[in-house]
This record gives C-alpha cells, sequence and structure tokens, in this order.
C-alpha cells in the first residue's frame, strides 16, 4: 500500500463522504475525479481499499465497510487521523512500528516525513492528555504484538500521579520523559525542591495490589539511579484506576539493599522487589 500521508487521508476522508452521500460505481471512480486531497484518485482509492473502509456491493456501488463507517462517524478531522494510523498499522505493519516500543521521539524520528506530517495533525507529536497518552500506548503494544497491555496502562497511571505529585512538591511541572523514551532509565525529571531547582529523576512503579505485588527492576534503571546525585523511585498503588496517595518514595540507598551484585562472569539484567520491602508500601 501508498505510504500514507496528510494529503492522501484528506482524500480519503473525502472520498468517504462522497460515497455516503452520492451513488458511485466503484470502478468509475477513477475516471470520475482527478484529485481528492490533492492527490491522484488512483492512490486515494488505493488507500481506501487497502484500509478496508469501501468496497463494492453486489450492483458494483461503492459503500462503506463496517470500518469505513466507524471512520466517517468520528467527531473530527483529528480523530479520523488517529483511527487511520491504527488501522494502517494493523494492516500494513509498517517497518517503523517497532520504534513506537521505545518510545514518541522514536517513531518521529524514523517514520519519514510524511507520516510523521499525519501524526502532527493528529495533534500527537507533543502533548500529555489522556487521548494521546493511550494513543502511544497502543501503538507501542501494537509494536509488540499486543492489543492491550494491562500493565502498561497501570504503569501509565503511576507516571501521571508522579508528575502531578511533583507540580505540587516543587511548584513546576516536571517532564514526562518517559512517554518520549523507554531509553534512559528513568520516567519523570522534577527537581530537587522549590528552592533546589537541581534535576531530581524518578523512577515509576505501580501495582494494583492492595497487598503484595512486587515491581521488576531492570539494571538499566539501577545504573540510572547510581550515575545521578539526585534520583528516587516512587512507588504506588492503584485502586480502581485511581492512584493511592501518596507514593512511597524510596532512595537509590534504601534499594540498594535489595539489589543483587554481578558476580563472578554473571551480570544480572532484572531483579523482582516485593513492594512490602519498604516500610510504607505494606
Amino acid at each position: 500500500m501508498i505510504p500514507l500521508s496528510p494529503g492522501l487521508l484528506i482524500g480519503a476522508f473525502d472520498l468517504l463522504r462522497l460515497a455516503e452521500l452520492t451513488p458511485l460505481a466503484l470502478r468509475e471512480v477513477p475516471g470520475s475525479f482527478g484529485k481528492l486531497g490533492g492527490m491522484p484518485v488512483k492512490d486515494v482509492l488505493s488507500v481506501v481499499q487497502g484500509l478496508n473502509w469501501i468496497e463494492a456491493n453486489p450492483s458494483g456501488a461503492a459503500v462503506l465497510t463496517l470500518s469505513g463507517a466507524r471512520i466517517r462517524g468520528l467527531a473530527d478531522h483529528q480523530a479520523r487521523t488517529r483511527a487511520a494510523v491504527l488501522d494502517y498499522i494493523d494492516i500494513v505493519r509498517p517497518a517503523w512500528l517497532q520504534a513506537a516500543a521505545s518510545g514518541r521521539s522514536r517513531v518521529l524520528l524514523f517514520a519519514g516525513s510524511a507520516i510523521a506530517q499525519v501524526f502532527d495533525e493528529a495533534g500527537l507529536v507533543s502533548g500529555t492528555d489522556g487521548a494521546t497518552v493511550a494513543f502511544w500506548d497502543a501503538l507501542a503494544a501494537r509494536a509488540r504484538g499486543l492489543k492491550d497491555d494491562r500493565l502498561t496502562a497501570i504503569g501509565r497511571i503511576g507516571e501521571r500521579a508522579s508528575i502531578e505529585f511533583e507540580q505540587n512538591r516543587t511548584g513546576h511541572k516536571p517532564l514526562w520523559v518517559a512517554l518520549e523514551s523507554n531509553a534512559d532509565g528513568y520516567d519523570v525529571l522534577s527537581i530537587v525542591d522549590k528552592t533546589d531547582p537541581r534535576q531530581l529523576s524518578i523512577e515509576v512503579k505501580a501495582t494494583t495490589q492492595s497487598n503484595g505485588g512486587y515491581f521488576y527492576l531492570t539494571q538499566n534503571e539501577w545504573r540510572r539511579a547510581q550515575e545521578t546525585d539526585h534520583h528516587v523511585f516512587h512507588l504506588w498503588r492503584v485502586d480502581d484506576e485511581s492512584p493511592v496517595y501518596p507514593p512511597v518514595v524510596v532512595t537509590t540507598a534504601a534499594m540498594s539493599e535489595h539489589v543483587p551484585a554481578n558476580m563472578g562472569e554473571g551480570e544480572w539484567q532484572g531483579v523482582m522487589i516485593p513492594f512490602a520491602a519498604f516500610p510504607n508500601a505494606a
């Protein structure tokens, strides 16, 4: 299928509208319009058929499929564009999808200018509102071959809660690092306190278990904790999709008591640590 571009999507949405409003013989569409959305109609038709949005009924007329009707029924261009990207990914599985597992910035770097423009028109290049974060999590889940990633959703609740907690604590809005990239070894970048602007990196862990529960600490996350002078861990309990305030704040020194050491030729990659290992976590 032809790679998506803003012009192709505009043309595709126009064609869906025309097919809904006007009887069109599908085989006559290429000869009936010169361009749609500024793009050759044959390319637009290739997209709508490739995404299974339009088909010919028994009499040959162009009609919307269930997927096409779903796209057409969305509220506005931005919502349609977001849904179109997910449809495109599910069908085409483009090579750049794998970058989504590493965060938003990696996708924008590797997807190419046309797709980057599509993301921009969809309002996905920046922003941390719930719908935008959910979109990028859905993209990352698809990169891992999943349609639903419950653990990621729980983790995002914790990360958003840490951002709110830190903003209230310091008076400064922290950066949501994990949304852009998961390679940095921490999730949120704040400051030490209201009078100390030095950077404080925060790794966030969350669980839905009211008692017990474990979190997974990677070697990369631990390396970051050791390399910086100001780093803490936020441990959150999540009850019915709502974080239980306040978080348990764990220092690097306290965490070190539960981290293994490399021995001989062996090198650890990750460790499971119970939330109950810390006094206020149980």
